[in-house]
Parts: C-alpha cells; structure tokens; sequence
C-alpha cells in the first residue's frame, strides 16, 4: 500500500442512511446502565458537569431513576459501565450520552460497515450539552417513541439517501456540515418528507415530525457525523500510516486516532475562543467536548469554513479569516477533496486528510469549529466557536509512528519533532 491509500478511502468512501433505531437494538455495547460517551474513555470521577446531567438524564430517561437525585445516587454508586462512543463504532455530539432507548441513525458502506449517531434534539437545552429537565426528557421520549420508528421506516422504504452525496451539496449552498447545516436539513427534510407522510400514523404526527426537522437547523449533523465516522473508520483501516481518523473531547481531555496506531493520544482539552451567548462569560465554557470534529477529518466542518460565510455569526470571526483557517489548513493535509468543492474558491476542494507529519513539520495545529456545554451540570449550551487543538497529540503521534519503523510512510516522514 502507497501513503495515499488512506487519503484515497477518505476521498472515495461512501456512507448511505438505513435507518433510525433504539440504540440497545443496534449497538451491542449499549445496554442496562450501560451506556457510551463521546472522547476518549472517562472514569466516571472524571466526568464534568455537563457530561454528568447528560448521564442522569439517561437514568431518568431509561426508567433507572425516578428523579435525578436518584439518578446521582445511581451513578456515584458506579452503578453505571462508561465506554466511549468510538469503541462501539459510534458517534455523539458534545457529552455524547447513548443509552438503550436513545434514536441512533445508522449508516452503512457497501461492504456493510456501519456507524451511529445519535438524533439531534436541537440547540440550546439539550441532553447532550448537559440539560436534563423535564422538558428535555419529554422531547427525548418523543423522540424515541415517535420520531424514530417513523423516521426508520421511512428510510427503508425509500432505500437509504446517500450522505456524502447530501455533504458535498450542502458545501455548494453555504453549509460546512458540523456547526452550519441550514442548507443539509433542508435537503434532508424534503428527501424525508414524502415517506414521513405515508409511514405516519396520522396526519398530526406526520406534521410534528417534519416540523421537527425542518425547524432544528442541525437535524442534519447526526447523519453528517454518522457518515463521518464510517468513512473515517474505513481510512483508518486502510493500512495508511499518519493519517488522523479521530478527533475528540471529553471536557477533560482532548484526543486523536491516527492510523497506524493502536492507542488514543490526548493532551488537555482547550476551551478556544468561543462565541458566547449573551448571559454567559469565558468561565461558563467547559472545555472541549464531543466526537463531532470527526467531520474535521474527512474535510469538512472548519477545514471548509469558506464554504459557508454565514457560519461566522454563530462561531465568531469573519468571512475574510474563515478562508485563511482553510487556506492554513491545506499546509497540513494530503489533499484536496474530489466532492467537497467550494464555491467561492472556483470549486476547489476542501482540504482532507490530517497528517500529522505535516502538523510537526510546519507546526500548524488544526483547527476545529465546536459547540460549548455550560461547566454545570443541566443548564445547557452556552456558545459555539473556533478552537486550535493542541498540537502536542500530533507531534507525539508523528514520533510513535518513527520509533514502530512505519515502512514507506518512515521513509517519506524524515525525522523526529517536538523533542
């Protein structure tokens, strides 16, 4: 295998959505009180706050705990098994808290790989930036009872919609498909809503469900993150050495994947530089959090922020400094993509496939665009913006894979940085 042979998957790669189901009915890792988080694996005295209400809202949500006090109780306990969403194939958003009855959507690759996220619930007090009220619970519920077998059922009728074909057009209508997905939903909703009509069991239902949607203008960023992982997974397994096929954060620590190797490498996660809402001050930010900046590595999100102009009043900065984080970004990637094209740019595509020899060669960390989670538990997100990873995770990955003797990929690497 040539050192392209990762990049050509990430290049190549296609995820179609199947379906919408119950999480302990697709993902063997989820189960009674057995539930997965987003990041790098987090012992439960770890947990921050946000991450913590996502969990006792699950335990309420899944019928462990009458209340969330009781839930506390469960859970200071160690009554619940923690595992990350990446080791179970899956993807969550901010604390990325999947229990048995959460609404996953399911992609698959023509080889029949899959990879799961769960739905998006909508902005502001959601579970998974740590809200855990009685409305968040009673939209989850519905969700789960009434959303999902519509939705799945929908899906299998119609035979799937390709989300990498939907990714690259969303580029080509002003989204970058992680924190701006208006243009994707829309796309998404009209795809939707034939099927949603006939699979409905009443009309009021039908109505609910595509005002649902069409009204959450991130509906679209679970099947985007979905498609992400799958597509990434399959770089990872290539044989390709040094490319990074995850990045993700706990609120404690931050992490990436690279292939070629076996282990997580983390360093401490940042808070960047958000955009906050009004009300809340850099203190309220919890750290970094979340397995969304998967689509980061395929060559979307922040590395195709010029793509997406509009996107600078919710994260900050300006259309003119969103061009130059992407023409940043082209310094340490393998290439440009194929599909991922961007308009303003006379079509040129984004740039794709983190590598993290470039990283410690040029010392451009990557950047990524990313939700915050107030610090406290159950209040919910607090603002979004731009964050420079660490760089330290990419320069230890580029000298783990000198000292495993990576073949070709050593060859063309050269020599040792950072030490």
């Amino acid at each position: 295998m040539t050192v392209r042979d990762g990049w050509a998957v990430l290049d190549t790669a296609t995820a179609n959505a199947v379906g919408v189901r119950r999480a302990g009915d697709v993902i063997d890792a989820v189960g009674r009180r057995s539930y997965l988080h987003a990041g790098p694996q987090v012992e439960p005295g770890e947990v921050v706050g946000p991450m913590r209400g996502a969990i006792l809202g699950a335990l309420v949500l899944e019928g462990e705990a009458p209340d969330l006090d009781a839930a506390a109780e469960l859970f200071d306990a160690g009554e619940v098994d923690l595992r990350p969403c990446h080791s179970a194939s899956a993807v969550g958003a901010m604390a990325g808290v999947v229990s048995p009855s959460t609404p996953v959507v399911v992609v698959e690759a023509e080889n029949g790989h899959k990879a799961f996220a769960p739905l998006n619930e909508g902005l502001g007090r959601a579970l998974r930036f740590g809200a855990n009220d009685a409305g968040v619970i009673e939209r989850l519920r519905w969700m789960s009872v009434v959303l999902a077998p519509v939705l799945d059922d929908a899906l299998r009728s119609m035979g799937g919609i390709d989300i990498t074909a939907l990714q690259a057009e969303g580029l080509r209508r002003g989204d970058e498909c992680h924190n701006r997905n208006v243009a994707s939903t829309a796309a998404l909703t009209i795809r939707l809503a034939p099927r949603v009509i006939e699979h409905a069991p009443d009309s009021k239902t039908a109505a609910a469900i595509i005002e649902f949607l069409g009204g959450n203008p991130h509906s679209f960023l679970s099947f985007s993150m979905a498609g992400a992982k799958l597509v990434a997974d399959a770089a990872h397994r290539c044989g390709t050495r040094g490319l990074v096929t995850a990045i993700a954060g706990n609120g404690r620590r931050m992490g990436i994947r690279v292939s070629g190797l076996d282990s997580w490498i983390t360093a401490p996660a940042p808070v960047g530089d958000p955009k906050l809402f009004d009300g809340f001050t850099f203190d309220d930010a919890c750290p970094m959090m979340g397995d969304s900046l998967v689509t980061e590595v395929i060559g979307l999100g922040a590395f195709a922020l010029s793509a997406a102009p509009a996107i600078s009043s919710y994260i900050g900065g300006n259309p003119s400094a969103l061009k130059d984080y992407v023409a940043e970004m082209r310094q340490i990637t393998r290439g440009g993509s194929s599909r991922f094209l961007i308009p303003d740019e006379e079509f040129r595509g984004t740039p794709m496939g983190i590598d993290v020899e470039a990283v410690a060669r040029t010392g451009i960390a990557p950047v990524v665009n990313n939700g915050f989670a107030h610090r406290s538990a159950g209040i919910g997100q607090v603002g979004a913006g731009i964050t420079r990873l660490p760089i330290e995770p990419f320069v230890a990955a580029h000298n783990a894979l000198l000292d495993l003797g990576a073949g070709d990929w050593m060859a063309s690497a050269g020599r040792r940085w950072g030490e």
